[in-house]
């Protein structure tokens, strides 16, 4: 761990010596332990630091954006040299924002000292009691277990100096029993939180079973899916949606219908940075605050997230949803979460007479066609056949082909219980979100056993 104080200060001091009409320099510091396992065994063990600075700098109504991997003090200068040199060969900016003002913070909330400091001892203990329950139960065992802490800071010439320290553990069990397998993922800041033989009895209760697999005709079913297939559904709306650029390029669904009923009244979209419940992070990577933006409010389409660019363009503040400097994207929602409904999975199940339990998608492609939020993907380990509100036999892949509003404008029940989805390994953010049953769902492609 770098540590606020040193952080912060060698930030601080290369915003003083760059030279330019308006200076930002952001970091993330990262730090991955990775332990991968199969088939009885512990294959892979790594740990993975890395450091990116992104300094920013305004010369003339002209940006310059470089960027370091270290916090060396000449690679910073060398750094910052360039980003000033690009500054003056770069073409003026018509729209040029101002850089946000002064804001200071020190966030460790999500910081778990245990999470951090795991021995590698303990994380081996805890795999290979996971690898002897699927021995005695006669299952294959394959994932991972990652832990491993966040630095970010943003420091400016305007007054900005921000500093948060988090940590993550996040595990991934997929069992593997003669034909079928089964999947439980779980992540936590706290990785005493992180519960593993209970993640294993999901996935082992949807392996563990004498009947064969289904092959399913092709059609429009119900269907009930668990958090994380909720979850890559609602992170491809965030990407593709939620942002101030889709709207304004109008390749979003929700571009000129704002106010519309798009979904059912039963749901409501949100980014929220600062959740307990998500993996948080309090400002932005400009150094504004995060704030609570209500996406989809009872069905209507509420609001988008801007950065200091786009909320200039749509003559709104930022909502502290900046990416880091030189990122094309725009504002994106990184800490999406949909609210819970009243249901029990159990109820949900019984209220569905013929349809299709889905654990998680996979490869999921939310680009055919974003102004209809039309999307593609496959289902994977523990979808099973519902009937007459009973899980009765597994359920062959799938291909879905669906557009999320005709979707979401189904809803026959939402559950109370929500589930924290991240892959800290992968990528930032994080979705917290219920189990949704669907009135309709198409598949329109199918994988033979």
């Amino acid at each position: 761990m770098i540590g606020e104080n040193k952080l912060l200060t060698t930030l601080a001091g290369l915003v003083k010596r760059t030279k330019g009409d308006g200076v930002s320099v952001c970091a993330h510091a990262k730090t991955r332990r990775v332990s991968r396992f199969a088939y009885e065994a512990i294959h892979q063990d790594l740990r993975q630091e890395s450091m990116g600075v992104t300094v920013k700098v305004i010369h003339n109504r002209r940006i310059g954006i470089a960027g370091a991997e270290t916090l060396e003090a000449a690679s910073l200068n060398r750094c910052a040299r360039a980003a000033a040199t690009i500054a003056r060969h770069a073409p003026q900016q018509r729209d040029l924002p101002a850089l946000p003002q002064r804001f200071r913070t020190r966030d460790r909330a999500d910081y778990a000292p245990a999470t951090a400091r795991l021995p590698a001892t303990e994380c081996v203990a805890a795999l290979k009691a996971l690898l002897r329950i699927c021995q005695g139960a006669g299952a294959a065992l394959a994932g991972s277990l990652v832990t491993g802490e966040d630095e970010f800071a943003v420091v400016n010439c305007a007054g900005v100096a921000c500093y948060a320290a988090s940590t993550v553990a996040s595990a991934k069990l997929v069992t593997m029993y003669r034909r079928l397998s089964g999947y439980a993922s779980g992540t936590h800041h706290d990785i005493a939180q992180l519960d593993l033989e209970a993640l294993l009895k999901r996935s082992l209760a949807q392996s563990l079973s004498q009947v064969e697999p289904v092959t399913l005709p092709l059609g429009t079913y119900e269907v009930i899916l668990e958090p994380e297939a909720v979850a890559e559904l609602v992170s491809w709306l965030g990407y593709t949606a939620f942002g101030a650029k889709a709207v304004e390029e109008r390749s979003s669904c929700l571009a000129g219908r704002l106010g519309d009923q798009l979904m059912d009244r039963r749901i409501t979209i949100y980014d929220d940075g600062n959740d307990p419940e998500m993996l948080r992070m309090p400002f932005d990577f400009e150094g504004t605050p995060k704030q609570r933006v209500t996406l989809i409010d009872s069905g209507r389409a509420a609001g988008i997230v801007y950065d200091t660019l786009y909320g200039m363009r749509f003559g709104r503040p930022s909502t502290g949803h900046g990416m880091p400097p030189g990122e094309t994207e725009g504002p994106l929602p990184l800490h999406l979460g949909m609210a819970p409904g009243a249901a029990t999975m159990e109820e949900l199940l019984r209220a569905c007479p013929r349809g299709v339990l889905i654990p998680r998608f996979h490869y999921v492609n939310g680009l055919l066609n974003p102004r209809e939020a039309v999307m593609t993907g496959l289902t994977r380990e523990g979808a099973w056949l519902i009937e007459e509100g009973r899980l009765t036999r597994p359920v062959t892949t799938m291909r879905f082909t669906q557009s999320m509003l005709e979707a979401f404008s189904h809803v026959a029940g939402v559950g109370k219980t929500r589930g924290l989805i991240a892959d800290p390994s992968q990528e930032l953010g994080c979705a917290v979100v219920p189990a949704l049953h669907l009135k309709k769902f198409a598949f329109t492609g199918r994988s033979e056993p």
